[in-house]
């Protein structure tokens, strides 16, 4: 009996020891995958980590970070409070009763960069932080829980307001798969112009790693609300874009779409824009993606980073037009009062049987297509009101309307001279050398082949058509 007490005690014994040296344990684990994540989003991204510090200890560790934005004026300041497994304490407290690595709680503060103008430096002081609170589980995967506090920012006579935003991130270890769902409810931007609103911003991403190492899936974003009134108004505005494996090659969809634009007492909508690009070769997408990240990586003058992604941009041009790439405008619609505008386009880069690279000019001279446009006359003439209004406008500040003639500029008389001007407006704006008459509208064709462009049937030169 002694032996058997004995032999438990020493069983639970290792067991006690176990649980207590466990979160140790596990801390060497969850600071591995820490740093493996922040340096794979450093990389993606083309954001250097800068004063990365992680303290490690039994239960808990801490650790912070900075990222800075390529071309923008803004750093990321992140801390981290990390909580080591199986059972998080926290965790506990809440009911969670599942293992896990680690629990992550982030904070990220904006901060105004080296370089910021006084006006992002303004508006980011005082910003509320954003917080996260991500689960890695026992295998690396993890789940991030997003959210930002509503506020406003004052600066000058200028008001920025926005509401709670919050949102939901899986992904699994290496960020090979990463699914998000993100929602702002409101943003408003008031001005001594008016109220610019925006309504129900969000944000989803279903992605994978494919072939050559690109990422594939889907990204969406979409406003239900635009308006500045009685400016403009804007409705259910939508992009989309897919990305699909078509064997070595890279396939995009992107699809844009508007259910309503109100201009003044004009409704123009719906409109629906459809762009597909093929025969990508996803490896050298892949590198090309890693190169500018090296680039945005390092600290350079702003000016000489644009020099350099500018030579990459031409260096993977020429390599991505190997496999004659394709892009075709399969739809192009747009509703508008009296009619529809409607597009279509297909062109491809015949880079086959040429090195293009070598010379980035004769890309222009290896595209071949053609592209169509009709439009409604009723569009035409909403191009150029704004131009009507706006020298009718100055007439009358410059003093050269009596006060008779000012006090019948109505809406109705505006549009009266606007019918009766805006032909000749089309004309010295340069329109009647795109578009000519087609029945109730216009329409404009092109065709490109071998560097030689034709525009409605005449050859567009150097000294014009």
């Amino acid at each position: 009996m002694k032996r058997i007490f004995l032999i438990v005690g020493i069983v639970v014994g290792l067991v006690l020891i176990a649980l207590a040296a466990s979160p140790f344990w596990l801390g060497m684990q969850a600071e591995l995958s820490f740093n493996e994540t922040i340096q794979t989003l450093a990389t993606r991204g083309g954001m250097p980590v800068k004063n990365a510090v992680f303290s490690r200890g039994w239960l808990g560790s801490d650790a912070k970070n900075d990222f800075t934005l390529p071309g923008a004026p803004v750093v990321i300041g992140a801390t981290h409070q990390i909580e080591h497994g199986p059972l998080p304490l926290s965790g506990l407290a809440s009911g969670d009763l599942a293992p896990a690595l680690a629990l992550v709680r982030t904070k990220l503060i904006l901060r105004p960069g080296k370089d910021s103008p006084a006006e992002v430096s303004a508006v980011l002081r005082n910003f509320p932080p954003i917080e996260i609170i991500t689960k890695l589980d026992l295998s690396g995967n993890g789940s991030s829980e997003i959210m930002l506090a509503g506020g406003s920012r004052k600066q000058n006579k200028e008001l920025i307001k926005w509401s709670a935003a919050s949102g939901n991130i899986l992904f699994d270890k290496g960020l090979k798969k990463i699914k998000a769902d993100l929602a702002l409810p409101s943003l408003s931007y008031q001005s001594s112009t008016g109220t610019l609103q925006l309504k129900n911003l969000s944000f989803n991403s279903d992605t994978y790693e494919g072939v050559g190492g690109y990422m594939f899936g889907r990204n969406s974003f979409g406003i239900v609300q635009i308006s500045m009134k009685p400016f403009f108004e804007i409705g259910d505005v939508s992009i989309s874009a897919f990305v699909q494996p078509r064997g070595k090659f890279a396939a995009i969809k992107v699809n844009q779409s508007l259910k309503k634009l109100v201009l003044a007492k004009d409704v123009y909508g719906p409109g629906k824009l459809n762009i597909s690009i093929s025969k990508l070769d996803a490896a050298t997408l892949k590198r090309f993606e890693d190169e500018l990240n090296k680039i945005y990586g390092r600290s350079l003058p702003q000016e000489q980073m644009q020099m350099m992604v500018a030579g990459k941009m031409m260096e993977f041009a020429g390599k991505l037009t190997r496999n004659n790439p394709e892009i075709e405008i399969t739809k192009l619609s747009f509703a508008a009062p009296g009619g529809e505008l409607q597009g279509k386009a297909k062109f491809v880069v015949q880079g086959k049987d040429q090195d293009l690279s070598a010379n980035p000019m004769l890309i222009l001279t290896a595209i071949k297509g053609w592209a169509e446009l009709t439009m409604p006359e009723s569009l035409a003439k909403a191009i150029v009101m704004p131009q009507i209004q706006r020298d009718l406008a100055l007439l009358q500040r410059e003093g050269r309307l009596s006060s008779k003639e000012a006090s019948r500029l109505t809406p109705e008389t505006i549009d009266q001279i606007a019918n009766e001007a805006y032909p000749r407006y089309l004309t010295e704006s340069g329109f009647g050398r795109w578009f000519v008459p087609d029945e109730a509208g216009y329409k404009f064709s092109l065709s490109v082949s071998r560097g030689q462009v034709v525009v409605n049937g005449v050859p567009l030169s150097a000294n014009g058509r």
